[in-house]
């Protein structure tokens, strides 16, 4: 009975491990991640529905001290776009990075995988002092 499991498995194994099928996960599900300066949320990063929402933190709408991001000038705007945005896109690694070069080796699948590799390797950017969070 194993080996009849086993040979099913071979026979559909490019089916079952499509490009598609792969990310499947993440195509279904919401993915939140918290934009914190220091110990405060600036504002919340979602993967919806094959669409990337961002909207500011309530207390980031009422606090003076820190400005808008650039890429997201009006404080009381809901963002959407079927693409991550450059500010946060930034944070994942070129793929010639040892650390990103050596997951991708390991899961080529996942190589147009945004949300995981951001999941993976975005906390932290050389870009900007800010730190994401996944929820």
């Amino acid at each position: 009975m194993i080996s009849t499991i086993l040979n099913i498995f071979n026979k559909n194994k490019s089916n079952d491990f499509s490009k598609d099928n792969c990310i499947i996960e993440h195509k279904e599900t919401i993915h939140r991640f918290s934009l914190k300066y220091q110990n405060s949320v600036i504002g919340e990063l979602l993967f919806e529905n094959e669409e990337w929402l961002f909207e500011y933190s309530v207390w980031f709408k009422n606090q003076n001290e820190l400005q808008p991001l650039l890429e997201f000038p009006i404080v009381g705007n809901k963002y959407k776009n079927k693409e991550l945005w450059p500010f946060f896109s930034n944070r994942i690694p070129s793929f010639k990075q040892p650390k990103i070069k050596n997951y991708i080796e390991k899961h080529p699948s996942e190589r147009t995988n945004t949300v995981k590799l951001l999941e993976l390797f975005g906390e932290y950017s050389v870009n900007n002092p800010f730190k994401l969070e996944t929820k």
